[in-house]
């Protein structure tokens, strides 16, 4: 470097899945990255991961899915690094190895959102549907004995 050198640093437009494959095996990569697993899980929250882990490798050490769990499909947030904000589906398999369709590798700050499955949902709905006919038949118990 001499003076009135200029460094010129181009700006990065998009990192494809290949990209950012390879660069969270640099050694300036974080040993682990932190993603988010809510839901229907036996252990929610922020899960700690090797980089380059797999969308059914932070299922399964975020415990697996409980027992209200929809185990067909779950939700993968992702914060882009445009600033954009993805989310889609992904089918759950977990014979599947490595692919970005069923088990993608996940990125740092990911959140994978696990749904409650149909029955749980049914079930929640009548209990909040029964739930003010319980507080009802307790007060005419209350007044009338029954």
């Amino acid at each position: 470097m001499q003076d009135g050198d200029t460094i010129v640093i181009p700006t990065a437009t998009d990192v494809t899945a290949a990209e950012a494959t390879q660069l969270a095996n640099t050694t300036l990569s974080p040993n682990t990255i932190q993603v988010g697993v809510v839901g229907e899980v036996k252990r929610p929250g922020a899960t700690e991961l090797k980089p380059n882990s797999s969308l059914n490798q932070a299922l399964l050490a975020a415990g697996g899915f409980d027992s209200t769990a929809s185990r067909a499909a779950v939700d993968l947030v992702r914060l882009n690094p445009d600033g954009s904000v993805t989310k889609r589906v992904v089918k759950v398999n977990f014979a599947d190895g490595i692919n970005e369709a069923t088990n993608p590798i996940l990125r740092n700050n990911d959140v994978v959102i696990v749904s409650r499955n149909g029955l749980a949902k049914t079930g929640q709905t009548l209990g909040a549907i029964a739930g003010p006919f319980g507080v009802i038949l307790n007060v005419l118990r209350l007044f009338t004995g029954f």
